[in-house]
């Protein structure tokens, strides 16, 4: 299974697409309704820990060059690209996507061509018969894929740098500079993320477990358990471009684990939300869990160990009860807008855009109240509570940060995903498997 199908699951800026808010253009609204008390939306911001290792995150209606009426629940952290090497021939992009579900960074093309990173050029390999040429990749998600070309690039987030990191660019000119794989736009499912309009944000930054977006499978060219990542394209334009083994050291990678020090993990703290949620809410991103004062494990941390087995079907994968119904591919997940998980015996109906196909949002009559159990690879638990408000109570509001908004997933689905939501009001700890940690990971903490 190579790594791209682990984070196939409906997560990443997939889900993001899921709903557009449809509140006005006020700054507070009351909402009174089944189950809830009533109360005005404001802002939600915590500013704490500061440090050189730590960046702001917003979550609010994203890049102004995207859409209009903005999407909830999306996390957004600024990142400097800059030419290797280079102190002044840089870029400053605003609103670009902070996920846990998925790794390396991806940009727009067009917002750093003034820079002209130097590409990546793939190594002839005669085992997997793959030719020397440009590097390409096609990253799916749940709901779209990204193509575009590798380059290389300093990566400035806070105070830390990744040197010299391979990036992908995602390709947003009309036709592309290298035409899209027909393999490529079948994982795409018909909506290739090429404008900020359809990713919803100015660009990708997957913090996620692991410090490659593919691995071992790349670098010989096994694509035979999924999709196909990384292409070797011709040197002239509308070159078709052929699936390619990919040595590590050329794969997009985690930033984070390529920083020289906190390169360990990521912490998002977020702050608590009302019931109502909040127009806009604020938080902090920190790199490294254990190397600063400021990023220490807190002692009443939960931590929770997923799947390590790359060939189990439960591969970096929690475990999660709720009621009578288990879902064995559970996972948490910044880049997912809602809970997502499927059970029928919860009201849905709603009004609200349904999302993708055979999903869509729950809408119960009154505020629930629920109890989950959370079990990772070593048997231990951890009760986790959670709420539900009917989604298109949620959406009659200005709100974009909700704690409470919950969506379906197809009928047997065996995943719950833990999405932004999970996040609001706690310290979540995401480790990067293989760096230096103190428990060793892969796990979640919170």
């Amino acid at each position: 299974m190579t790594c791209a199908e682990r984070w196939r699951g409906l997560c990443g800026a997939a889900a993001l697409a899921l709903v557009a808010s449809c509140g006005g253009s006020s700054s507070q609204t009351q909402l009174v309704g089944p189950g809830l008390s009533g109360g005005t939306l404001d802002t939600a911001s915590i500013d704490v820990p500061t440090g050189a290792n730590t960046t702001q995150i917003v979550v609010d209606a994203g890049p102004q060059s995207g859409f209009s009426i903005g999407a909830v629940n999306v996390p957004y952290v600024s990142v400097s690209v800059c030419v290797p090497g280079s102190a002044s021939a840089c870029v400053t992009l605003d609103h670009v996507f902070l996920d846990t579900g998925s790794i390396g960074l991806r940009i727009f093309r067009s917002s750093v061509a003034a820079l002209a990173l130097p590409a990546i050029t793939l190594p002839a390999d005669g085992a997997s018969a793959t030719p020397a040429g440009a590097g390409a990749e096609c990253y799916p998600f749940v709901l779209g894929a990204v193509w575009g070309a590798l380059a290389r690039a300093d990566v400035h987030i806070g105070g830390e740098t990744a040197a010299a990191l391979p990036v992908q660019l995602i390709d947003d000119s009309t036709p592309p500079a290298n035409a899209v794989p027909a393999e490529c736009a079948t994982a795409a499912n018909g909506q290739l993320m090429d404008t900020p309009a359809a990713l919803q944000a100015n660009g990708i930054l997957g913090v996620g477990m692991l410090a490659l977006d593919c691995g071992s499978s790349c670098v010989v060219g096994n694509y035979a358990s999924g999709y196909t990542l990384y292409y070797s394209c011709g040197s002239t334009a509308g070159s078709a471009c052929v699936p390619a083994a990919v040595p590590a050291a050329l794969q997009v990678g985690n930033p984070v684990a390529f920083f020289p020090v906190d390169n360990n993990g990521s912490i998002i703290v977020l702050p608590a939300l009302p019931q109502l949620g909040a127009v806009q809410a604020s938080g902090r991103l920190v790199f490294g869990i254990g190397t600063q004062s400021n990023n220490q494990l807190a002692p009443s941390a939960r931590v929770l160990y997923v799947d390590p087995d790359p060939a189990s079907p439960t591969y970096l994968y929690l475990s999660t009860t709720v009621g009578a119904i288990t879902y064995p591919d559970s996972y948490i997940d910044s880049g997912s807008n809602a809970l997502f998980f499927s059970d029928p015996g919860l009201a849905q109906g709603c009004q609200s855009s349904s999302g993708v196909s055979g999903s869509g949002w729950y809408c119960p009559p009154t505020v629930l109240q629920r109890q989950a159990t959370l079990t990772d690879a070593r048997a231990t638990t951890a009760a986790v509570p959670f709420t539900l408000v009917s989604a298109d109570a949620l959406f009659t509001t200005p709100g974009l940060a909700f704690d409470d908004l919950a969506g379906t997933l197809a009928a047997n689905t065996t995943s719950f995903v833990w999405g932004l939501p999970f996040f609001y009001g706690r310290s979540v700890y995401t480790s990067i498997w293989g760096q230096a940690l103190s428990p060793n990971g892969p796990w979640n903490a919170f």
